[in-house]
């Protein structure tokens, strides 16, 4: 689900300047959003409907916990990215993410994975819970990118599922996955957003489960 979090204020000062005062261009307000996954989008409510876990599932995988994924450069903030066609990476003025990408994306899947029964004792690596399993990751891209003129949300990435005792890699694949947005409207491509974290949480989990009975 997005959230609007709403605008900065506008900042406005005065600035002393050889003894006379100036007033300081107000700074432009900026929109921040978040992504959750407690409520369903037009997007995927069908598929949330199809996978949708009883509330009393069985507890499949315990102790798990979810490092923040690895990232570089402006993966790495919280800007909201976009790579128009034939041209390098950008950034939507004025809006953000509520929070670093990072941040972002491990947040999202720990609520994910808390709110299905088939998981029990999830944390992240802002707490150093006690855990058996770590979920390793890296975020190499986190964007709109335009293709044939329409905004597309993207990520991409690498997840490893690590043993925490012996360190040992237990089973590892790649993260990819798209969403065309509805429309060039900020509003539509954090929508496409928003489907494509619930599709790409979905995955994740169906794939670590499946890790689990190995």
């Amino acid at each position: 689900m997005l959230r609007h979090i709403g605008k900065v204020s506008l900042i406005a000062g005065l600035a002393l300047t050889l003894g006379a005062c100036s007033l300081l261009p107000a700074a432009k307000p900026v929109q921040s959003w978040t992504l959750t996954p407690a409520a369903e989008t037009a997007v995927h409510s069908q598929v949330q409907a199809r996978t949708r876990v009883h509330p009393r599932a069985e507890v499949q995988l315990s102790e798990l916990r979810i490092l923040r994924p690895q990232a570089q450069d402006l993966l790495n903030g919280s800007y909201m990215l976009v790579v128009p066609e034939n041209q390098p990476v950008s950034v939507y003025q004025g809006t953000r993410w509520g929070a670093t990408i990072p941040t972002l994306w491990r947040d999202y899947l720990v609520s994910a994975l808390q709110q299905d029964s088939r998981f029990a004792h999830v944390s992240s690596d802002e707490v150093r819970l006690a855990a058996r399993y770590e979920l390793v990751s890296r975020l190499d891209a986190f964007q709109s990118e335009y293709r044939d003129g329409q905004p597309v949300a993207v990520i991409r990435g690498y997840l490893q599922l690590v043993e925490v005792d012996s360190r040992r890699i237990l089973a590892e694949r790649a993260l990819e996955g798209t969403q065309p947005a509805a429309g060039k409207e900020i509003d539509q491509v954090v929508d496409a957003f928003s489907a494509l974290m619930a599709n790409s949480s979905q995955e994740i989990r169906d794939w670590l489960l499946t890790v689990a009975k190995d």
